[in-house]
């Protein structure tokens, strides 16, 4: 229809006029052919010998002719017509010649009909030629038989195709195959389409008509895709168009030439049609087996296997601590209360003796020391556990035994050991060491101590809260999460499902930043691997929390005395294991259409487990002073809202302001860890720092907390770098950035912490020291595969494709597979290290704990 259309307005003008030659013409040969309105050609190509058994390749060249009045040319044959024109605009330039891949006749094609009076031969076709432009010009043509069209599986085919000449070939299933793998690789950075039709007519061969009618995706130096029988019945095309620029494979915007100088310079030239600049590719293509149903079975099976071994070897323990030698290894010492016993001597549960009378309750002073910075959930407390107003025991005092105490040292098991010993040898045979790197300034400072505070620091002091206050603080964090996790992955849910949904009817490979060498699709599931390699997280977040369970049942039963160890928040620690379970959610919605849109749904709760894991190993030396739930989940919520930022906007201006936060917050974070959270962006804060400053000469430089100064002098280098790097490099992956700036900060925290409990003579237990050994080991290699990577969102699609690269493991998984597995695991180790490396203070008294 489209050629009548075009012909009619021409054989209506010319009429008779018009001269038709009619000529019967041989494939593989050469002709020229004269143009002017006045003569139409009517050409008929019949293959002889072999020529039959491929498509032919037609080949057109002009040297005359204008886009208004162009020649056209009609290719009919038995399964159709199809008609183009020269030349015609490609790009900003036009195109004089053109190479197009007829379609191929079916063997039942030549069956004779009441149309016509002899069946045509197979591959036989007419072309027709007729042109409006008054000026003659030349034309050459040639039409050969496409004899490499057919791809051989798994043996590579050279290709090599041009802006004008897109290379096409075809790909029929062998007997027994339901999928195979397309795998395309370049070594030139010319930018290419590669299209993947249907075995049907016409073929298309032009960049518009590929758009929205065919699978598709852009390539420079790589490429792949997995296609099946059931979409495919018949077999498949791939053609290669190449792009007249690099833009839509780089991103870059493409500068056209500067044709005013052209114009001033060459007058004459400039009015003269641009040919197109030879832009050519050679790849290679080839179709590969893709993966059977028992290795989809293998690569699912090891993975469940190795996750649910955790839980075996986590049941072995728990069944291994009712053997008496095994459990005296693994339970620590711990301070019951003193409860009513029998006359075996057995501690009967629920009977309790810290106070011999009920405390008497008083309203909090507002001037109080160490929790003026943090609102209870009541605003009263218990005298006898809280000193006056703008004073605090000092650690001497502390570390007498209250007469109304009479606490018992026994295991879990509730067998007793002895009674305490509040001296220097009891702490340390308990795993504390009264040793203390803290300079006390007291002695040779008298009366100097900012905002209060004492030179040598005690948890005592940091946990006058009552457990039940403390344990609702730890649990709203679990609370919150929950809540945060629902509402935020529901409509991620749903708007990544409507990706690959999008991408299922649009064919655009581009919209989603799969390895395209390692996806392996399961129902509607473009990318199955790394949606499945999230189970890690899933499974052992559950069995992190089991544990949890477990040690709050067994404090529960054998209840300890809150005047000993480091106070338990169960509550912020099972938000850790919640975390890593919502993590495997989000990250496996992301991994149905990963791209730039929604890179944040992978990060946004490893954001969260970094900051939560930061404030548990806060919590433990300073219970009353911790950052609330809802503050901690709305500093979240601001780093979300900056990525989200940085991915859609980015530019100067937001790292300019990233900058300047980042650096800020951190030195106003360094304030408040320094000053034990008395440290307020205020008048009266900045009064008391401005005397300090003040006073330095005067008594020197030497720092009140050596130790804590140290840590954050590292800290904020570290962080400083990072502010820097990213101010100069703007990179456009501001989610891994931030991500790597947390987790960094995450590692110098835990770092400090074990360095000090070791300055101070605090040994943990062995199991600890296992727990850090995995997580150091799992951590090294997950780090190095996530930064490997086998994708890059912050890059264009295609320039992602040069990551791509081949399964590793088990041929189904790839370096980011890994990167799931190994952190899932790094994590589960390390949250363990945190549960357990304070177990050897359980008898210790919190007078005699150093804070840190």
């Amino acid at each position: 229809m489209r050629a009548a259309l075009l012909l009619l307005p021409l054989a209506l003008a010319l009429d008779d006029k018009v001269s038709v030659v009619q000529k019967q013409l041989n494939l593989e040969e050469n002709y020229t052919l004269t143009m002017d309105p006045t003569i139409e050609y009517m050409l008929q190509f019949v293959p002889s010998g072999d020529q039959g058994e491929w498509p032919s390749r037609l080949w057109v060249q002009s040297d005359g002719g204008d886009t208004s009045r162009p020649l056209l040319i009609t290719a009919r044959h038995s399964t159709g017509a199809v008609t183009w024109q020269l030349p015609y605009k490609s790009g900003e330039r036009l195109a004089h010649s053109l190479q197009r891949t007829l379609c191929f006749d079916e063997p039942d094609g030549a069956t004779p009909s009441e149309c016509v009076d002899r069946p045509a031969a197979r591959g036989e076709f007419q072309l027709h030629l007729a042109t409006a432009c008054t000026a003659p010009f030349l034309i050459n043509l040639r039409a050969v038989p496409a004899r490499d069209w057919q791809l051989a599986f798994d043996t590579p085919a050279v290709v090599t195709a041009s802006q004008t000449a897109p290379g096409v070939h075809y790909y029929a299933f062998e007997t027994g195959q339901e999928s195979v793998r397309l795998v395309v690789h370049s070594e030139d950075d010319v930018c290419a389409t590669i299209s993947i039709q249907n075995y049907t007519c016409p073929i298309a061969e032009t960049i518009e008509d590929v758009e929205g009618s065919s699978v598709r995706m852009t390539v420079q130096r790589s490429g792949g895709a997995q296609l099946s029988r059931s979409r495919y019945p018949r077999g498949f095309y791939v053609v290669t168009l190449v792009r007249d620029t690099d833009q839509p494979c780089t991103g870059e915007e493409h500068v056209p030439d500067d044709w005013l100088w052209d114009a001033a310079l060459w007058p004459v030239t400039a009015q003269r049609p641009m040919h197109v600049s030879a832009r050519e590719k050679t790849l290679a293509i080839t179709v590969k087996a893709s993966l059977s149903r028992t290795q989809y079975v293998i690569g699912v099976s090891v993975t469940v296997a190795l996750f649910l071994s955790f839980y075996v070897a986590f049941g072995a323990l728990v069944l291994a601590q009712r053997w008496p030698p095994w459990a005296r290894l693994t339970r620590p010492r711990a301070v019951l209360v003193d409860n009513n016993k029998s006359e075996n001597g057995a501690v009967s549960e629920g009977a309790s003796t810290i106070a011999t009378t009920s405390p008497r309750r008083r309203r909090r002073g507002s001037d109080a020391t160490f929790d003026s910075s943090d609102i209870s959930d009541t605003d009263s407390e218990e005298e006898a556990a809280t000193p006056t107003s703008g004073n605090v025991t000092s650690a001497s005092q502390a570390s007498a035994p209250s007469p109304a105490l009479a606490p018992t040292i026994a295991t879990i098991d509730e067998t007793i050991v002895a009674a305490p010993a509040p001296n220097e040898d009891a702490a340390r045979t308990n795993g504390a060491a009264p040793v203390d790197t803290e300079t006390d300034t007291t002695q040779t400072q008298p009366g100097v101590r900012p905002f209060g505070l004492p030179a040598r620091l005690r948890v005592a002091a940091l946990a006058r809260r009552r457990a039940r206050v403390l344990r609702a603080r730890s649990d709203r964090y679990l609370y919150t999460l929950y809540t945060v996790a629902v509402f935020y992955a529901l409509p991620v849910v749903q708007f990544v499902v409507a990706f690959q949904v999008i991408l299922n009817i649009s064919g655009s490979l581009d919209m989603c930043y799969y390895n395209f060498l390692c996806a392996h699709p399961a129902g509607g599931l473009s990318d199955f691997n790394h949606v499945f390699s999230n189970l890690g997280y899933l499974l052992l977040g559950a069995l992190f929390m089991l544990q949890l369970r477990r040690r709050q049942w067994n404090r529960k039963r054998a209840p300890r005395d809150e005047e000993y160890g480091i106070p338990a928040h169960y509550g912020l620690l099972s938000s850790l294991g919640a975390g890593m379970m919502v993590v495997a959610l989000l990250s496996a919605t992301y991994h149905i259409c990963p791209n730039r849109l929604n890179f944040q749904f992978d990060t946004a709760f490893m954001y969260v487990l970094a900051v939560l894991s930061m404030v548990k190993i806060y919590q433990s030396r300073h219970p009353d002073i911790n950052a609330r739930a809802h503050a901690t989940f709305g500093v979240l919520a601001v780093l979300i809202a900056l990525v989200v930022w940085g991915v859609l906007g980015g530019g100067p201006l937001f790292w300019g302001m990233f900058t300047v936060l980042h650096v800020f917050t951190f030195l106003l974070l360094s304030l408040r860890i320094y000053y034990v959270g008395q440290f307020r962006l205020e008048k009266e804060s900045l009064a008391v720092a401005a005397r300090e400053l003040r006073s330095l000469p005067a008594r020197g430089v030497r720092p009140l907390y050596t130790a804590r100064l140290v840590m954050l002098l590292i800290a904020n280098a570290v962080n400083w770098g990072f502010a820097l790097y990213g101010l100069f490099t703007q990179t456009a992956d501001i989610a891994s950035h931030l991500l790597s700036v947390l987790l960094c900060n995450t590692l110098l925290y835990i770092v400090f912490y074990l360095v000090m409990k070791l300055l101070h003579g605090e040994r943990p237990r062995w199991y600890s020291w296992l727990f850090l050994a995995g997580a150091t080991a799992a951590w090294v290699p997950a780090l190095y595969f996530f930064t490997s990577g086998s994708t890059d969102w912050s890059a264009t699609p295609a320039q992602s494709r040069h990551r791509n690269h081949e399964c590793r493991v088990l041929q189904f998984y790839d370096s980011h597979d890994l990167w799931h597995m190994l952190s899932a695991v790094a994590l589960y180790f390390t949250f363990n290290a945190m549960l357990t490396w304070d177990d050897g203070l359980a008898a210790v008294k919190r007078t005699d704990i150093a804070v840190f």
